[in-house]
């Protein structure tokens, strides 16, 4: 028998303001603009300066009365463009590949607005930064569970994984973080407006006999789903609209578009963030002058002051957005120097733990900081997860990074007779030659991780 029962349970959710903190933290300079801009369209209290005339009287010295009757605190400095130094007539045309920001928000975006808790929101995170590049996730979710417990010492279940990732599948593109092709038409078969028998029908197809399917024995599907050949030829055009690699969508249009720059200048390396595009947000003198006034209707100006309280901290998160990001970007100079003055050369081993204990904050942070942000050098544009790596020990007793080791695998196979190609295991010696103590499988491992075929792939006939 069914009874409703009353309880008190204390639940841990992260505020609509922790909540826009991150997404801001973790949304690339493109991503930000368009932020921006929204906030700029819901909030009248939040304007663009440069689209304010800086000469008219609107722009005159704010009085500087108390305003406790509003609870508006320092208002004042909210009224200033926050706009990021620049130097003067600086070219940056050469950083600038693709001025239009992408109008669809990323599933980490999605992620965030989604009122989840803090523990959800992690194992989220960790599942979209483990997905390949097809847009498939690969990683057990055992594995997912031991990289969050080492790195926020949380205890997380394989079922409590499993209803976050149903979660972000249903996310757009549909389908992304699936395991296998099947799955990956499920989600979006669940999802489909069709209908109903037809859905059923093509998802048994998909899951039951996914061998008939993949090798298209039309007259084996009818006697198995028992339905006739034009049934199955229509469930097969139901099914090749689906998208079968949803990480892969609109990818013609994906630019790289650097967070930072790296510049040596005076023997000195200069780090900024390249936030050129972004309007210069402030606080709207003239709304505040509306909620100044006395003859202000009372709905209005809690409307106005519930508006300026929400722009203030928008700016406030702008501004930390800033500040821990070149915390971050500093520190991770400070720790690959060699690399930036080698014109990319001698990469160190380095954890994302080994930066957060250097600023003092949160490994997550971070991880939210890293993701998906590139840095313009002198020598070429890096992603930020490039610099991290983790240690090999040499022949020598030095520490270097695996990326390293990759490179040098790759110019061995590079340089090879192609007629006949370098096996694993003579690479593998090779390399412990060079002073590198790899074994075979290790190096199949790394080349693998390159995409590069095994050997007898990359076999050519000599001419």
């Amino acid at each position: 028998m069914l009874k409703n029962i009353q309880g008190q349970y204390l639940q841990q959710k992260l505020s609509p303001q922790a909540i826009q903190a991150q997404l801001l933290l973790a949304i690339p300079t493109l991503a930000l603009e368009q932020e921006i801009k929204k906030q700029l369209e819901d909030n009248p209290m939040l304007e663009d300066s440069a689209d304010v005339d800086t000469g008219s009287n609107d722009e005159a010295e704010l009085s500087s009365e108390k305003e406790d009757e509003y609870g508006i605190d320092e208002w004042n400095k909210y009224s200033e463009p926050r706009e990021f130094a620049r130097t003067e007539n600086e070219d940056r045309t050469e950083y600038l590949i693709n001025k239009q920001a992408k109008l669809k928000e990323t599933p980490l975006e999605q992620l965030y607005r989604l009122g989840l808790d803090n523990e959800q929101i992690i194992i989220g995170e960790e599942i979209l930064g483990s997905l390949d590049d097809d847009g498939y996730l690969r990683e057990s979710l055992e594995g997912i569970s031991e990289d969050i417990k080492k790195k926020y010492d949380i205890n997380v279940s394989i079922n409590e994984i499993e209803n976050v990732l149903k979660i972000i599948q249903k996310l757009d593109p549909i389908g992304i973080a699936s395991r296998n092709l099947q799955e990956c038409l499920t989600v979006q078969l669940e999802e489909l407006e069709i209908d109903s028998g037809d859905k059923q029908l093509a998802i048994k197809m998909i899951n039951v006999c996914f061998d008939e399917f993949s090798h298209k024995h039309f007259e084996k599907l009818s006697k198995l789903l028992n339905v006739p050949l034009e049934k199955v030829s229509g469930l097969f055009e139901i099914i090749h609209r689906l998208n079968p690699v949803p990480g892969k969508q609109n990818i013609a249009a994906d630019y790289v578009y650097p967070d930072f720059i790296v510049r040596k200048t005076d023997g000195k390396l200069q780090i900024e963030l390249n936030e050129d595009s972004n309007p210069r947000v402030r606080i709207s003198k003239r709304y505040l002058d509306l909620l100044k006034a006395k003859d202000t209707e009372k709905e209005t100006r809690e409307f106005l002051k519930n508006k300026l309280d929400s722009a203030k901290w928008f700016l406030n998160a702008i501004q930390s957005r800033k500040n821990t990001m070149l915390k971050v970007m500093n520190a991770i100079v400070k720790r690959q120097k060699e690399f930036f003055e080698s014109s990319g050369e001698n990469l160190k081993p380095m954890f994302e733990k080994d930066i957060a204990d250097e600023i003092n904050m949160d490994v997550s942070t971070v991880s939210r900081v890293v993701r998906g942000k590139y840095v313009q050098t002198d020598f070429g544009i890096y992603e930020l997860k490039y610099f991290f790596s983790s240690a090999m020990h040499t022949g020598s007793g030095e520490d270097v990074s695996n990326k390293m080791v990759k490179e040098k695998i790759r110019e061995m196979i590079d340089s090879e007779d192609k007629s006949k190609p370098l096996s694993d295991e003579v690479i593998a010696e090779m390399m412990n030659k060079s002073g590198f103590p790899l074994a075979r499988r290790t190096v199949a491992k790394y080349r693998e991780s390159m995409k590069i075929p095994k050997a007898t792939m990359r076999r050519k006939i000599a001419l």
